[in-house]
């Protein structure tokens, strides 16, 4: 029996077809496709490709991304959910994916915390959950290729949950890994400032300060090699100034808290200008509260616009600022502000909500949301 030619042909390129259709993004911006991920390990990618003909591996330096082919619908549906902040739906999606491929259920599990962790905020119990399956994953994928992260995430978690001493003992590990497996200085900075965070959320002002300090120090040393995480680390760095300045907000020395901000909003970097005037107003708010003067509001209401002006980046310092020119609303009241004081002040805090979802502002305007 003779076969078409039609039939051959479609015989020799399903035997030529790669198994996956994978898709790895090099760091220097080169892109590995249709290939087939078998392992993500800590020490990089290792696949196939040519059909499945040729072994090939990259080292973890050298992986920006992967992306897994034939992908699930509820993968693609949690993924699309969590780029538009969507953290509930995320959660909900990465939690249908069905796969026969290992690979895949831990890639959808990894983020199915990621966006439980984000969707968390203020619900300590909903914290809690995300810091149980991130430890889960962490003992099932102990040398995977985001287990950095991970890492990451179960201390965030943690910290979340109220429950600072696992938080930093999970994070202080990160740190020490960091430097003994050589994950990189990236994740060293990133360990030290979740760390300082924590600090802080426990009240722990003076060892937060120089939490901070550290976290700034290891970006400037992550910084001296360029990597595509720069962008990253130099945010980090603003955050962890504005982190020092906080320190001082959790001591009420709100004068100290003041003066340091206002340096920074005096600034040649712009931005710092921007979360200068936005903590300046932080603490001229909490002198209003204590003197409940309407001028004293004003002043940092001032403060408080100038920052939204200032923020080229529109990140954590607009979310402050707006947080905090809803809450001088809701102070001042109906008396100065007229009848439309709750609604603007709800203008505000829904700014928050939409344009700010993973600013640790977003939990606290959606408490005076639901007010």
């Amino acid at each position: 029996m003779r076969t078409s030619p039609l039939l051959l042909a479609g015989l020799v390129l399903a035997s030529l077809a790669p198994a996956q259709n994978d898709v790895v993004h090099r760091t220097d911006g080169k892109v590995e496709r249709g290939v087939e991920i078998t392992e993500l390990l800590l020490t990089g990618v290792r696949g196939k490709r040519n059909g499945g003909k040729d072994n090939f591996e990259l080292p973890a330096i050298a992986v920006g991304r992967v992306e897994f082919g034939n992908l699930p619908e509820a993968f693609e549906s949690g993924r699309a959910a969590l780029e538009r902040g969507d953290f509930a739906a995320a959660t909900q999606f990465f939690g249908d994916v069905k796969s026969d491929r290992p690979l895949v259920k831990a890639e959808a599990e990894f983020f199915l915390i990621k966006a439980a962790v984000a969707a968390a905020a203020a619900d300590r119990g909903a914290a809690a959950t995300a810091a149980e399956r991130a430890k889960k994953w962490l003992t099932d994928n102990p040398n995977h290729l985001r287990t950095p992260e991970a890492m990451l995430l179960a201390g965030r978690a943690e910290r979340l949950a109220g429950t600072g001493g696992a938080a930093a003992t999970t994070l202080r590990e990160l740190d020490e890994r960091a430097l003994r497996e050589s994950f990189g200085a990236v994740w060293s900075a990133r360990a030290k400032f979740e760390l300082a965070m924590t600090l802080l959320a426990d009240g722990k002002a003076g060892e937060a300060r120089t939490a901070f300090t550290s976290a700034a120090s290891a970006a400037d040393s992550a910084l001296a090699k360029p990597s595509p995480a720069d962008a990253e680390l130099k945010l980090l760095k603003t955050n962890a100034r504005v982190g020092e300045g906080e320190t001082y907000v959790i001591e009420k020395d709100f004068a100290r808290a003041e003066s340091f901000f206002n340096e920074l909003a005096g600034s040649n970097d712009p931005a710092l200008v921007a979360v200068g005037h936005a903590g300046a107003g932080e603490a001229q708010f909490h002198v209003a509260l204590a003197s409940k003067k309407p001028e004293d509001f004003r002043r940092a209401q001032v403060s408080l616009a100038r920052a939204s002006v200032f923020d080229v980046a529109s990140d954590e310092a607009s979310a402050k600022a707006n947080y905090y020119l809803g809450r001088c609303l809701l102070e001042l009241g109906p008396e100065r502000e007229n009848d439309t004081w709750k609604q603007r002040a709800n203008s505000y805090f829904q700014i928050v909500v939409n344009s700010y979802p993973t600013s640790r502002f977003a939990a606290l305007a959606k408490q005076e949301l639901a007010r």
